[in-house]
């Protein structure tokens, strides 16, 4: 039998004896960089140094190892090609029939320089740690490798690519059962290109971001799983994850009971985590169709969904609840007196998770609350195109712009209301009465009936007390006085909304005359 050229040249060495052994079972003569070599050597293993064939040292401490005519002859040679096969004996090169290998590990190499970063700020100059660690990642940035992957996974009629030691029980398993061949080879070589295409984006995205360029959007992102479905049945969906690791995502939360995540529930989850993302205190959410139908607040994470659970008592049914402390066996048996889809919280009792289990089919899930990583930019495809801007941040200027003037207190409540305005579909309405939310209403085309719907809720909540004042938060300016009229004839006296209308003078006549306080804070919160 003919022997056969492996080329290995590995970063991850996983899986390496496995490998190695049954190529040298197949009769395959094995080639290595330096490092590879002497792995396989201490397995016990012969194998020829690239150095041997290429007549020509590794240089620039190993920035310079494959990048050869001997090595790369051998990888691009097409077999079928008369002319080709003239070459590789005219100058005496080897034909490779397998590649395996993988990158320096650059999206590594970045967080652990990040981490570096953080910890010596305080005692080094900014500028010079900037140097320091932007050299070490443009070290870790592969360049011969990539082009052994790009250059077996082109001719992948006589080459196979391996870059995934997940790959190479397949692999050994045709080898032993002479099935490696043409669309095998293809399927492998679409990996070697997914693979450098992703490394390649990785790149580009930290230089982009170093030198503040925008011009391109670069996406990668593996698969996690194919979906059920995706918004309805007849739709076919799948789901592909952000590769950095967010708290409060998707791609940090462990399904501990339940169905999978459908495509809607993921939405519905996403929007639970941007909503309670907002508070530092005991809070709880509802979400229907990514919409929040009940938030509330308390002492403790019970009372919080209490409240929650009094402000839309219908559109619960069926919803998801996120809560922001660890769920007691009380809350647990609260949680399951009505149907809900899912339950998020960062930790449970073990006597809640055996309540649970009655309800087999509810999801349970431990998301990542942790508080660093708040911050982050949006994207939205529509057809043809992508859609990024940045989170909403919440207003840092509140303005007076009443004769009443509005407490720090009633600022505060109304900067509560205003957080989750921000979080409901425009035309969006909040209102809320001693630290509580009794309605909210948003989706709608116009913003009086917003108001009206919102305000039946407030009226008809068991923390509504007649005696006292409501307040209103909204999404949008009022370009005429019907909120206002709405306000006066429903005992709301204290506004918070953007500002911005052309008839912003009149709506503060109008609240002066009422004597209704009203703030502005000249940032509004559409959400589409």
């Amino acid at each position: 039998m003919n022997k056969k050229n492996a080329l290995i040249s590995l970063t991850n060495k996983d899986k390496l004896e496995e490998l190695v052994s049954n190529l040298i079972k197949n009769d395959y003569q094995i080639v290595a960089t330096t490092s590879t070599a002497q792995a396989i050597k201490d397995l016990g293993y012969e194998c020829q140094l690239v150095e041997d064939i290429a007549h020509f040292p590794e240089i620039l401490n190993g920035r310079v190892k494959t990048l050869q005519p001997e090595i790369h002859g051998g990888i691009l040679a097409d077999l079928n090609n008369d002319k080709h096969l003239e070459d590789l004996s005219k100058y005496h090169l080897k034909a490779f029939s397998l590649v395996v290998c993988n990158l320096y590990e650059f999206e590594k190499t970045l967080k652990k320089e990040d981490e570096a970063f953080k910890d010596k700020l305080n005692n080094n100059s900014k500028e010079e740690l900037e140097k320091i660690k932007n050299k070490n990642i443009i070290e870790s940035i592969d360049i011969g490798g990539i082009t052994l992957i790009r250059a077996a996974s082109k001719n992948y009629e006589h080459v196979s690519i391996l870059c995934n030691p997940e790959d190479y029980d397949e692999f050994i398993e045709r080898l032993n059962n002479d099935e490696i061949d043409y669309l095998y080879n293809q399927k492998l070589a679409c990996k070697g290109f997914i693979h450098t295409a992703n490394y390649d984006s990785l790149i580009a995205n930290y230089f982009m971001k170093i030198t503040n360029n925008d011009d391109q959007l670069l996406i990668s992102a593996p698969k996690m799983q194919e979906l059920r479905y995706g918004e309805n049945p007849h739709q076919q969906a799948q789901v592909y994850l952000n590769k950095e690791p967010l708290s409060y995502s998707i791609n940090t939360s462990n399904v501990i009971q339940g169905k999978e995540l459908s495509y809607n529930n993921m939405v519905d989850v996403d929007t639970a985590y941007q909503l309670i993302m907002e508070y530092d205190i005991n809070c709880a959410v509802a979400i229907k169709h990514a919409t929040p139908c009940g938030i509330g607040w308390g002492k403790d994470i019970e009372e919080a969904y209490d409240n929650c659970f009094k402000v839309d008592s219908k559109s619960i049914f069926g919803g998801i609840v996120i809560l922001n402390n660890k769920v007691t066996k009380s809350l647990a048996k609260k949680l399951t007196k009505i149907f809900l889809e899912i339950v998020i919280a960062p930790s449970y009792e073990e006597d809640a998770l055996e309540i649970f289990k009655a309800k087999k089919n509810l999801r349970i899930i431990k998301g990542d609350f942790n508080n660093n990583n708040k911050s982050y930019s949006q994207t939205k495809s529509i057809r043809g195109a992508y859609l990024v801007q940045t989170g909403q941040q919440n207003p840092l200027i509140i303005e007076q712009v009443t004769h009443t003037k509005v407490d720090l207190n009633t600022q505060a409540q109304l900067n509560m209301l205003n957080k989750v305005v921000k979080h409901v579909k425009s035309n969006a309405i909040v209102i809320g009465q001693n630290n509580h939310v009794l309605g909210i209403c948003g989706g709608m085309v116009n913003r009086i009936d917003a108001a009206k719907y919102a305000l039946n809720y407030a009226l008809n909540n068991i923390n509504y007390h007649e005696d006292e004042v409501l307040l209103l938060a909204s999404d949008g300016f009022f370009p005429f006085n019907d909120i206002v009229e709405l306000c006066i004839e429903n005992n709301i006296k204290f506004i918070i909304q953007p500002g911005g209308s052309l008839n912003d003078e009149k709506m503060i006549e109008a609240c002066d005359q009422a004597a209704i306080g009203m703030v502005f804070t000249k940032q509004r919160f559409f959400r589409h």
